[in-house]
């Protein structure tokens, strides 16, 4: 087993929402440790125990159980990672239901520190009403001006050595807190993520655009290219090693599922 880890959360889910998920990260090659955490909402899971991954049922930590699960699955990881007995190479955190992979995700050779992933170009935080009521729910409307004109980085993708992701997590923990729930604030964690890409709270940072390993597709137009056999290609034309958000687009959400069927 390499000295690789892929971090996730499942909670809510059934068999049918992961199983691409997991049946392609068994074809790419993908040699290291992935950790689910399900919920006691999550259904089948003996099913999803069938394929190469750790099931890990959640506990709400005290004092952050009113968290939405987008944000606690931060402090999941943090503790994880401050517990874990090895210290690993690379770390994957990673959206669940809406990724595939094409390839190993480490295949790619990452550089040293945090990455993390851009959408497409003509999205931009406060151009993106998801994005914009996040940041200003959460952070204010000054914080929101600071970064309005920034693009979009999907906080569904993340890749750090060891330090770098236990620097990213312990950053994002600290302000994803104190929380006031609020009207469709479930997904406010995006909002922090990204205004600590432009706030210099990440050192050692590498942004990756859809010309890079992680295809993220909500922003871009139209269904993405594929080749010959099926594998959908990047903007420079090849292979992404992962693909997000393929259910945004109907003809490959279509494709996916009857291929891991």
């Amino acid at each position: 087993m390499s000295d690789h880890l892929i971090l996730g959360l499942a909670a809510g889910y059934h068999y049918g929402d992961v199983r691409p998920f997991l049946s392609s990260l068994e074809r790419s090659g993908f040699t290291g440790r992935c950790v689910l955490f399900v919920s006691d909402t999550t259904r089948d899971l003996d099913r999803m125990a069938e394929h190469a991954v750790t099931i890990t049922p959640l506990a709400k930590p005290e004092g952050i159980a009113h968290l939405p699960y987008n944000a606690l699955r931060y402090f999941l990881y943090l503790d994880y990672l401050y517990s874990a007995e090895t210290e690993f190479e690379r770390i994957l955190i990673t959206d669940v239901r809406d990724v595939i992979f094409q390839d190993d995700p480490f295949a790619h050779a990452w550089p040293d520190g945090i990455n993390c992933t851009l959408e497409d170009a003509s999205a931009t935080l406060g151009g993106c009403p998801y994005n914009s009521h996040w940041i200003q729910g959460h952070q204010g409307k000054e914080t929101l001006a600071e970064v309005a004109g920034k693009r979009i980085s999907c906080s569904g993708t993340t890749v750090a050595d060891h330090a770098g992701m236990l620097h990213y997590l312990k950053t994002m923990t600290d302000r994803l807190v104190p929380y006031t729930p609020g009207e469709r604030m479930a997904g406010y964690d995006q909002g922090v993520h990204n205004v600590l890409l432009h706030d210099g709270a990440l050192p050692c940072l590498t942004l990756h655009d859809n010309c890079g390993p992680i295809l993220t597709l909500a922003s871009t137009k139209g269904e993405p290219d594929t080749d010959e056999a099926g594998f959908v290609l990047n903007d420079n034309g090849k292979r992404a090693h992962m693909v997000h958000q393929y259910d945004r687009k109907p003809d490959l959400f279509k494709m996916i599922r009857q291929r891991y069927a």
